[in-house]
């Protein structure tokens, strides 16, 4: 019931429906009953047999190439029974490969079995843990309504409703129905469906990753900035949702950066003292939360300068040709007392984003779509924008997005636009067009709005340390 949830992450266990299948005091393991998949699993024993797919959880599942699948059955003959696992009355568990075999036996047939890809596991009492902090609600469903819920699943469900009826059917069957209606359509419900979209629709159907315009033909070098991708469903909604929206400067051209547009709520203190007066005062500089991780050897703090009358005193060295420099601190504070400059004139940035070599570096993610390059002749206009920001508090934080987000659209290539023109809602059915992929499905919200918000719910828990914002 907290406001984040799991809105920022692993959205899959947002009003997820589990059934425990197994439980001793090392290990529990349980999978997700309410997230049907339009996805079809290969046959190899029984030629032309597909069989649908659940999405039961984290753990080795649809993607794995250690695939985990067990199928839930409520069939009652002995070879049935020899070859599974009793979950509750009525109802049974066996593997993939048996659940096979009693169809090519011609003893059942595939619409005899519901079939989950991965399962969700938790080590010593972990879930008691979670059971005691109320993040799970305990329900005794007979085997009928469960049975019958995912018989309805079967023939009716849509992968992008993510299963919430089901969980709104459960919550009602334990007299939280009010609880279920005050939580029903919020921010985290929103997250579960773009999650649903993304992996349990299959891409024949629009779903799976968004086709984005790609800068594969331009090269990245140290000193290039680049801006998030323009693509109205942002890359990072369900993760890393500091990048959405992102200006990034390439520290190194293979795989390390700084995000600039994200000050945090810490200061660097400049102590500034007036010649005459002999009085000193602090400025606070913001310190802007550069990435998740600190290179060993590398300094804490990077100061960064684009003026160019730092530049012609040589204060640091510059990286590239972009017109940024990076210098020490100590120089950045001698340039200041000494009047070269003044405290806004630099980015102090902690911290790197790092891409693996298995993620292909970042000319990959433009490939991708998922970045673009700053022309060098937009590099001044967004930079300035970028000074604008201050420390972060709850009242300057939509302020510093709004400067973030200014500052963004300044990086936009000569000829192209992030505009949108606005979609009117073609109303169908219960108001909502199912099939304008620029709304989460069935709800009123653009998805570049939900972006958006997902992006400033993360400053907030991440950089501000609040669960709730306004």
């Amino acid at each position: 019931q907290d406001f984040f949830g799991f809105g920022l992450s692993q959205q899959y266990f947002h009003k997820a429906a589990i059934l425990v299948l197994d439980h001793d005091e090392q290990f529990t393991k349980g999978i997700i009953l309410n997230r049907p998949t339009d996805l079809l699993l290969q046959d190899d024993q029984n030629k032309n047999v597909k069989w649908r797919v659940w999405f039961g959880g984290d753990v080795q599942g649809v993607n794995s190439p250690f695939r985990e699948v067990v199928c839930l059955h409520s069939l009652d003959f002995p070879e049935a029974h020899e070859s599974s696992f009793q979950v509750m009355k009525d109802i049974k568990w066996t593997s993939f490969q048996n659940a096979t075999s009693l169809v090519k036996a011609g003893l059942a047939t595939p619409s005899d079995f519901w079939v989950f890809a991965g399962y969700a596991g938790w080590g010593p009492n972990q879930l008691m843990g979670e059971l005691d902090r109320k993040s799970w609600y305990m329900v005794a469903a007979d085997s009928q309504t469960l049975l019958k819920e995912l018989g309805r699943q079967s023939a009716a469900a849509d992968p992008r409703e993510a299963g919430l009826d089901t969980w709104d059917l459960l919550m009602n069957m334990i007299g939280r129905g009010e609880t279920a209606k005050k939580y029903s359509g919020n921010f985290d419900d929103l997250m579960l469906k773009e999650w649903a979209r993304a992996h349990l629709l299959s891409s024949e159907a629009g779903g799976g990753a968004a086709n984005n315009p790609s800068d594969s033909s331009k090269s990245v070098v140290v000193g290039t900035m680049l801006r998030a991708s323009r693509a109205e469903r942002s890359p990072y909604l369900l993760g890393s949702q500091y990048l959405h929206k992102s200006k990034f400067l390439v520290e190194d051209q293979v795989c390390i950066g700084m995000v600039l547009n994200l000050p945090s709520a810490r200061a660097v203190d400049v102590t500034l003292t007036d010649m005459v007066s002999l009085k000193s005062d602090n400025v606070p500089l913001p310190l802007r939360f550069g990435g998740e991780h600190v290179i060993e050897g590398k300094t804490r703090i990077m100061w960064l300068h684009n003026n160019q009358k730092l530049r012609d005193e040589k204060i640091g060295t510059p990286m590239g040709d972009s017109g940024i420099w990076q210098c020490s601190e100590s120089d950045a504070v001698r340039a200041i007392k000494s009047r070269f400059a003044e405290p806004r004139d630099f980015l102090a940035v902690t911290g790197v984003t790092v891409w693996t070599s298995n993620d292909g570096g970042i000319e990959e993610d433009l490939e991708l779509g998922r970045f673009e390059i700053i022309p060098k002749d937009k590099v001044s206009a967004v930079w300035n924008s970028l000074l604008d920001q201050s420390v972060l508090t709850l009242e300057s934080l939509d302020q510093n997005l709004s400067h973030s987000k200014r500052s963004w659209a300044l990086g936009a290539a000569n000829g192209s636009s992030d505009k949108k023109e606005p979609k009117p809602i073609r109303g169908i059915g219960e108001g909502f067009d199912e099939e304008d992929d620029s709304y989460v499905f069935k709800s009123n919200t653009n998805v570049g709005e939900l972006s958006d918000m997902a992006w400033r719910c993360w400053v907030g828990a991440s950089l501000l340390g609040q669960s709730k914002l306004d």
